[in-house]
């Protein structure tokens, strides 16, 4: 089974709203099995402590996940190892009116990057963005992290704009990067 098929077929519509949902399923990475589910608000705790890890100091607190893991138009998943740890997740915002589905957040532990898991969990949620009708994904990444900039152009994102003093409190610039979504046939 093609990869999108996959992923279109573990993304559901609950009731008649955009409500976002996941269902939970076993992954092989790199030769090792990891559960790909959607996050709950009982994660968030671990969500910042992933970023916190990565960055320093996590961009995101724990108020902001819980708020966003909510919210109808927003899917988190995370990814997490056989013994229950969570070593990545990823965020999405889907905005119709735009047909824009928004990368939020995506953050690997560093023990586990280089594996793939980055470019696995981009690759989920423009399917999920795909199978709710969106034509276009969209980031930011900050302008230093060439290694992130190497995985979004991989995967078909272009730079769209800068945005200058984007990332509170440093001030740091942001590149937004866009990928168009096209179905089979288009």
């Amino acid at each position: 089974m093609k990869f999108n098929d996959l992923w279109r077929r573990l993304v559901t519509r609950e009731g008649g709203d955009r409500q976002l949902s996941f269902e939970s399923r076993r992954v092989m990475i790199a030769n090792t099995p990891y559960v790909l589910r959607q996050a709950t608000i009982d994660d968030a705790a671990t969500l910042v402590e992933i970023e916190r890890i990565i960055y320093g100091k996590a961009p995101w607190n724990e108020a902001a996940f819980i708020s966003d893991i909510k919210r109808s138009d927003r899917l988190y998943v995370v990814m997490q190892t056989a013994l229950g740890r969570i070593v990545a997740l990823v965020g999405l915002s889907l905005h119709p009116r735009t047909g824009d589905g928004h990368i939020t957040n995506i953050a690997v532990s560093p023990s586990y990057q280089g594996r793939g898991m980055g470019t696995f969990l981009m690759r989920a949620m423009i399917a999920v963005a795909l199978a709710h009708g969106m034509k276009s994904v969209s980031l930011e990444v900050r302008i230093e992290n060439q290694g992130a900039q190497r995985l979004y152009h991989r995967l078909g994102f272009s730079i769209y704009q800068q945005k200058h003093h984007y990332y509170f409190p440093d001030g740091g610039d942001a590149y937004e990067m866009k990928m168009k979504l096209t179905r089979m046939g288009e």
